[in-house]
Order: structure tokens, then C-alpha cells, then sequence
């Protein structure tokens, strides 16, 4: 599959000039110096929790939402902030997954949270079905297509492009879709970008959403030559929400697995450089892992 919304290419060469001088350039493995706020449950009411990395858990109305969710450590890669809440605890009425790399869509834990609700309805790229064959009947996985939207409870769930790619293995390169979600109800719009690289996509975003709260990526940025066709740092990310003319930005995708040559906290410490050195036409907030975060109720619902 190649598209516009496809990253470039990168070579093996490149790829392995980087591991290479990784493995003579070894740097200090320095832990992550960011606060966890830790729950013992869900809580009540309308409500957003980043669970760290991508992974958020989210209450809009009647419907709980999980989206990447992200219970443990991945290959190669184990968690720099712990798990802020019992997994035992962890309930959803839909999961929606961006994409099959192993740090967006997590089998173990999806699985899991299949097993503590059976009924779990799982939103999913396009051509995502191979990876969920004879683990949740067909009906309730619906695979979308870019600009898609289906209704759930009392949600309206849109799936848009991002400036990605996607895969669990090199046989199945970009045999299904990536991007990220818009979710509304009749108050409010909140929109996760999954995994993305500055693009035109959030221009395009903008045309058919007014954005509440945008979580949007500002880590795994180094190597510059490698990660900028899939990744956005911070400036990139404070530009995609102007471009969005999201309302508030929240960052998301850093500090939980170093997937990359920057530090753990690196990129919020950057990020937040930014918005005290700068000013920006939106709101910024930063949640921490475990933090609750509660919605403003004040947008009107808008698509077409």
C-alpha cells in the first residue's frame, strides 16, 4: 500500500549505520525522572487518564474508551513509568487501536481486556482483522477506512489519516491502514493522532473537526535523518495543533519506553521550554501518567 499519507522509505542502510553506532556510542541508561500519580480505579463522571506512551482511557458521556491500550512492557522495550492503575481495574466498552506496531496495538493486553469484558467492541484500521482472526467475533471489529466514522453508544468515532506506516512483521508491511481518531458526542471533540510525522493531514483534520483537546505525539524524534518521516518532536507537535485549531493541547508518547536516541524526559523537557518561551493561539496541559484530566463541556459538535 502506498499513499500520500504512506512515510518515506527509509533504507536498511540507514537503518543499520544507526544500530551500529548505537552499539559503539552506548549511552547511560538514566531513569525517568517524571511523577506518577497512581488510582486504584477508574473514576467516576466524564473523564481523560494517560496510562503512559500512547495509551489513554477515556469516559465521554456513556462510554468508556481505551485507546492503544498498553498494560506492560513490549519486545525489546520494558517500561520506564509503571502501570499507574491495577490492570485487574481497567475496563472498556471500545478499544480503538491506530496501528499494529507493537507499541500502539499490544495483544497481551487487549486480550485482557477481552477476557474482563467480553462485549468489548474494538474500532481498527482497515486490513487490522489478521491480527484479531479467532479472538473476538467478526461483527465487533469494525475495520475503517481513512475519513470513516461509525456510531457506538453514544459516541461518533471518525478514523483519520496520519503520516505513518504500519506493521508487526516484514510480510505484512502496510497490508493494514494507520492513523488516529476523532470522538465526539454532542459536547465535546477530542482527537489522538496515534503515531505521525508533520503533514497537511492535520490541515485536513481542521476543515472537518473543531478540536477540543488534541493528544498528540512529541516523542521518539532521534535520529533526525530516520524519525522525521514518522515521528513529530515538540515544535512540530505545537505546530500540528495551530494547524488543527485544536482548543488545548496534551502531549502524549514520551517518557514510558525509549524507542529512540533522546533521553526519557527529554522531550517534555523540551516541550515544556516551549510554551514558556513562546506563545501559542491554544492551551497546553500537561498530564501526567496517572493524572485524571476532566473535559470542558463547552464545544458543539461538528463533521461532514
Amino acid at each position: 500500500m502506498n499513499h500520500r499519507y504512506t512515510s518515506p522509505k527509509i533504507s536498511l542502510g540507514s537503518i543499520l549505520k544507526w544500530q551500529v553506532s548505537k552499539l559503539f556510542h552506548k549511552q547511560k541508561v538514566i531513569p525517568s525522572s517524571l511523577p506518577i500519580v497512581p488510582q486504584n480505579n477508574l473514576p467516576k463522571g466524564e473523564y481523560l487518564l494517560w496510562l503512559g506512551h500512547a495509551s489513554l482511557w477515556l469516559r465521554l458521556g456513556i462510554t468508556t474508551v481505551a485507546i492503544d491500550p498498553l498494560l506492560g512492557n513490549i519486545p525489546l522495550h520494558s517500561r520506564y513509568s509503571p502501570l499507574p492503575i491495577p490492570k485487574e481495574n481497567l475496563y472498556a466498552d471500545v478499544i480503538l487501536i491506530t496501528h499494529a506496531h507493537y507499541d500502539h496495538y499490544d495483544k497481551p493486553s487487549v486480550l485482557f481486556l477481552l477476557e474482563q469484558n467480553p462485549k468489548t467492541i474494538i474500532v481498527a484500521p482497515n486490513g487490522f482483522w489478521r491480527y484479531l482472526k479467532g479472538k473476538i467475533a467478526r461483527e465487533r471489529c469494525f475495520e475503517m477506512q481513512w475519513w470513516e466514522s461509525v456510531m457506538i453508544g453514544d459516541l461518533f468515532i471518525t478514523f483519520t489519516p496520519s503520516l505513518h506506516w504500519s506493521n508487526r512483521i516484514h510480510l505484512d508491511m502496510n497490508k493494514a491502514l494507520w492513523g488516529g481518531y476523532v470522538i465526539q458526542n454532542g459536547s465535546h471533540t477530542v482527537y489522538h493522532a496515534g503515531d505521525s510525522a508533520y503533514g497537511e493531514h492535520f490541515k485536513e483534520i481542521r476543515e472537518r473537526f473543531e478540536i477540543d483537546e488534541a493528544f498528540l505525539p512529541i516523542g521518539a524524534y532521534r535520529p533526525e535523518t530516520i524519525m522525521k518521516h514518522n515521528h513529530t518532536n515538540p515544535p512540530e507537535a505545537l505546530q500540528a495543533a495551530e494547524d488543527l485549531g485544536a482548543k488545548t493541547l496534551i502531549p502524549i508518547h514520551y517518557g514510558t519506553f525509549k524507542l529512540s536516541d533522546e533521553s526519557v524526559d527529554e522531550p517534555i523537557e523540551w516541550f515544556e521550554d516551549l510554551i514558556r518561551t513562546q506563545t501559542y493561539p491554544f492551551e497546553t496541559k500537561i498530564v501526567r501518567v496517572g493524572e485524571i484530566y476532566r473535559f470542558n463541556t463547552t464545544s458543539t459538535l461538528k463533521s461532514t
